[in-house]
């Protein structure tokens, strides 16, 4: 049995409707023979509730003009993708999420195809600006027609699929209205893109502590070696060829590849094996201050960023 308010389909026993809940004839009441609903009927059942007026007047005077005409909607305008999930145009939503890759991959290709040529920058520029502008302003000017051949197409559709005028309108009412996929892509996308601004905040800031880290870690070292060259110059008055000759103990951190000692000066030279600073180095450089040896530390290589405090200070 099918509700004559909504035209879903219940089962012969039913009291009420299970879509929209109205109160079913009896089995055994005749019903009258059911009438073509009118062409405003079906525009009301496709469209549903959501500014049916509104619709119901553009529609009855692209019906008049026997033709559509341009117009201007301003969903269309400015949220043309989620209007289209809106209203239930899957495929034209599809298109125009798509389009800017499509777009893009073309003129990637015709940059392949056209090599040097000093004019294919000109051309992807005006078919990025022919793009932009009819991505914008087209679905503005022709959103009421296009939701109006596409509402006329699903009512042949189903029309020609059955001849029961009560389903035809339920059909209708379910497969036209309006959907709530737009709120939730709308959410996803945005969870994404805010997902990305946290990845696009926090991984930087994540990279420089752990670096610094890192080079904290190699400067201790180095503070450790320089103590072991300070102490084998007062007893050799000579500079050891290693730090290991000097009799430095530790174990070097995994992220320094080697520390020298510079013959000439008697500097240290530490060179960083991890990224972002392989092969990269800071240095400390021996002075005299009085009787005590002073160990200031310097780095060409190395930002402040990455710097520890000690080298930062003494840059």
């Amino acid at each position: 049995m099918y509700c004559p308010a909504c035209g879903t389909s219940n089962d012969p026993s039913a009291l009420f409707c299970l879509k929209c809940g109205n109160p079913l004839p009896p089995v055994n009441q005749v019903q009258p023979e059911p009438t073509e609903p009118s062409l405003e009927e079906y525009y009301t059942a496709v469209i549903g509730p959501q500014n049916t007026a509104y619709y119901l007047n553009k529609f009855q005077k692209f019906d008049a003009l026997g033709k559509t005409s341009a117009g201007w909607h301003w969903p269309a305008f400015f949220i043309t993708f989620y209007w289209g999930l809106y209203r239930k145009m899957w495929r034209n939503a599809l298109i125009y999420f798509l389009s800017p890759y499509l777009v893009a991959i073309a003129v990637g290709i015709l940059g392949i195809i056209g090599g040097n040529s000093p004019v294919i920058p000109l051309i992807v520029g005006l078919v990025y600006v022919a793009y932009l502008l009819g991505a914008w302003i087209l679905p503005g000017i022709y959103g009421d027609a296009l939701y109006y051949k596409h509402c006329k197409k699903l009512i042949e559709k189903v029309k020609a699929s059955t001849p029961d005028h009560q389903r035809q309108l339920g059909e209708l009412t379910g497969r036209g209205g309006t959907s709530g996929a737009a709120l939730w892509v709308f959410l996803v996308l945005f969870f994404v893109a805010f997902i990305g601004i946290l990845a696009a905040i926090a991984v930087p800031a994540y990279q420089a502590y752990t670096t610094r880290a890192k080079t904290a870690q190699a400067y201790q070292s180095a503070t450790e070696a320089a103590q072991s060259v300070e102490a084998y110059y007062v007893q050799h008055q000579a500079l050891p060829l290693t730090i290991y000759e000097a009799g430095f103990t530790g174990t070097l951190p995994s992220a320094v590849k080697e520390i020298r000692v510079d013959q000439k000066n008697g500097a240290l030279i530490v060179t960083m094996a991890s990224m972002p600073l392989t092969d990269k180095s800071f240095s400390l450089w021996p002075s005299k201050d009085g009787n005590a040896v002073v160990w200031r530390c310097a780095s060409l290589d190395i930002t402040d960023d990455f710097l520890p405090k000690n080298c930062r200070a003494q840059r």
